[in-house]
């Protein structure tokens, strides 16, 4: 590690935030610089994994609130491996997409550039917290707050999706392409495995527990949620339910 290194998870924090890839050093791929990021990961990767851990555990128990309860530490426990698990099953698609594009890519330099791209999604999701808390706060349906959670998802996850790309090699006719390709893999496995890992947020009438049955996929459940959202409901009606599932009266 060099000398300007961050020497607190607070610092790392902001380091994340302003400038991620001075954590990366350059993109060379000589010997020295592969030993130089090998190093970064040893000494990095326990304070990032904690960061990740920390930051999307707060965001779970914001989503938690709106049922209270148990939801408060499955949403909380949850929350983290929504972001570990699509990181996991996609680095080696990543890594064949770069090969077969002819760019080069060690191990140590892709893990490295993941788990900086998750940590920085977990902080900027855990700084997005209490936006999402206010809204919930707020009592809106479930289908409103499961498109808003949704949102905020979306939202910080592309910062860190754009932190992975710019932390990779540069160079390659094909590099644009293995680009698309890891982003593509990346965000679908981070949609269908927070649908998989479901409920963050639970229906207001509905048992709560840690894992549900698999129903459909994420895709379709967000267009239901978006149908429902604007007034078109198909089974039971959820706009009487507001925060910890307390009936409201009509309006």
């Amino acid at each position: 590690m060099s000398a300007g290194s961050p020497t607190s998870s607070l610092a790392l924090v902001g380091v994340l935030l302003r400038d991620p890839a001075l954590l990366l050093g350059t993109a060379s791929a000589d010997a020295h610089d592969e030993a130089n990021v090998s190093d970064r990961l040893a000494v990095l990767a326990p304070r990032l994994l904690g960061i990740t851990v920390a930051g999307a555990a707060i965001f779970g128990l914001v989503i938690g609130s709106y049922r209270g309860d148990l939801q408060y530490a499955y949403a909380a426990i949850k929350t983290p491996l929504l972001l570990l698990i699509p990181i996991l099953i996609g680095l080696p698609a990543i890594r064949a997409f770069h090969d077969a594009c002819e760019v080069s890519i060690s191990w140590s330099r892709l893990a490295l550039a993941s788990m900086v791209a998750i940590a920085r999604t977990a902080a900027l999701a855990a700084a997005c917290g209490p936006i999402l808390w206010l809204y919930l706060s707020m009592h809106p349906d479930y289908h409103r707050a499961v498109l808003a959670m949704a949102g905020c998802l979306c939202l910080v996850g592309l910062p860190g999706l754009m932190t992975l790309l710019a932390s990779l090699p540069g160079g390659g006719r094909h590099r644009p392409l293995a680009s698309f390709a890891s982003v593509a893999v990346l965000g679908v496995l981070l949609a269908q495995s927070g649908w998989l890992l479901r409920p963050f947020v639970v229906r207001p009438r509905a048992e709560i527990s840690f894992l549900r049955d698999v129903e459909a996929n994420v895709f379709s459940s967000l267009a239901s949620s978006g149908s429902s959202a604007r007034g078109h409901y198909r089974g039971w009606d959820a706009r009487g339910a507001g925060l910890l599932g307390r009936e409201e009266s009509p309006r």
